[in-house]
């Protein structure tokens, strides 16, 4: 089996690998001068440097956990077209996908889930069949956002149109499973599977159902490190905002776009701009923070290794240094503060 490294670069090519690299040097530059970008983002950093770390700790929990239940969503869409990996298997690979997308836009890292987890299907048209999966966990999560938005609507606190945007992604979803029933192309495979299986669309929603809850945890503990009024309800807000700011990836791992998308949503709840802004940068960096952790991971666990015990001995050399980082980063930021 080809190594996750090759796996990425065969997918990307060299301009994209070009291209990721000259976007993150202007970003890097952009956060080591953030003054450059005018007083609104500056003071919205010194508002994050204030934030309540105890509170970005149970957000970084939160993202865990949503990346958990994302990788068991494409484990279980997979699995319904007769492809079959551990959980902790498709976590690595659903991380590789996720060290990608931090790094180049376009989210790029789904083309690399989508070879990863291709490899399970034992057919000769698997990578069409993966992309059908791929389709229907769209479907289905815009069925639970579209849930998602009902309740928020019904207390007052999210617009009604966003809704519109899910119904008709699900109505759509609809119609292609049952059309998938008259034909055998591969890339219905998914959905054809979904119609002759209820139990697993079942599974698929409740992996999605957990995702989404884990991100308004995150949301909702950003909100309260940053002494957000209600941050439960504002983190019904975030979570559709960010859904839809997902559709344009024009940055690597959409950064910029996600701190807006929150600020502007935030702005039309009467949040100030300010608050919104840092509770977005504060979002986008606890995330990015777990998304490269799991990321390279993720290539350890993948990577090919001369024997079982040399492979042992490095994702225990790994963890092990793991934990002493996250360790020593908890005692700087929560237990010092406390003594």
């Amino acid at each position: 089996m080809r190594t996750a490294i090759a796996q990425i670069r065969a997918r990307l090519g060299h301009r994209w690998l070009i291209a990721a690299a000259v976007a993150l040097l202007v970003l890097a530059a952009v956060a080591s001068t953030p003054h450059l970008l005018g007083d609104h983002v500056e003071d919205a950093i010194v508002t994050v440097r204030r934030a309540d770390p105890t509170w970005l700790w149970i957000s970084a929990l939160g993202f865990v956990a949503a990346f958990a239940a994302a990788a068991g969503s494409w484990r279980c869409a997979i699995g319904l077209t007769g492809g079959r990996v551990t959980f902790t298997d498709a976590c690595a690979r659903y991380g590789a996908g996720s060290l990608v997308n931090t790094f180049v836009p376009a989210r790029a890292g789904d083309a690399v889930r989508l070879a990863l987890f291709s490899r399970s299907i034992e057919n000769d048209h698997r990578l069409l069949t993966a992309a059908g999966s791929f389709a229907l966990l769209g479907a289905a999560r815009a069925l639970v956002i579209g849930a998602l938005v009902v309740v928020g609507t019904l207390a007052g606190a999210v617009p009604l149109w966003p809704l519109l945007v899910a119904v008709g992604l699900a109505a759509a979803a609809v119609v292609v499973a049952v059309l998938s029933r008259r034909t055998q192309a591969h890339i219905l495979d998914a959905f054809r599977a979904v119609t002759q299986e209820p139990a697993g669309a079942a599974r698929l929603i409740g992996w999605m159902v957990l995702s989404t809850l884990a991100r308004l945890l995150s949301a909702a503990a950003i909100g309260a490190a940053l002494g957000i009024r209600q941050p439960l309800a504002a983190a019904v807000v975030i979570v559709p905002a960010l859904d839809i700011a997902s559709l344009v990836p024009l940055t690597p791992g959409n950064i910029g776009v996600t701190s807006g998308a929150i600020a502007v949503a935030f702005k039309a709840h009467g949040v100030s701009f300010n608050q919104g802004l840092a509770a977005g940068i504060a979002f986008h960096a606890v995330e990015t923070a777990v998304g490269l952790t799991a990321g390279v991971a993720s290539l350890l666990w993948l990577a090919p290794y001369q024997s079982p015990a040399t492979r042992r001995r490095l994702l225990l050399g790994g963890a092990t240094a793991c934990a002493i980082a996250l360790g020593s980063t908890f005692t700087v930021t929560v237990l010092s503060s406390l003594v």
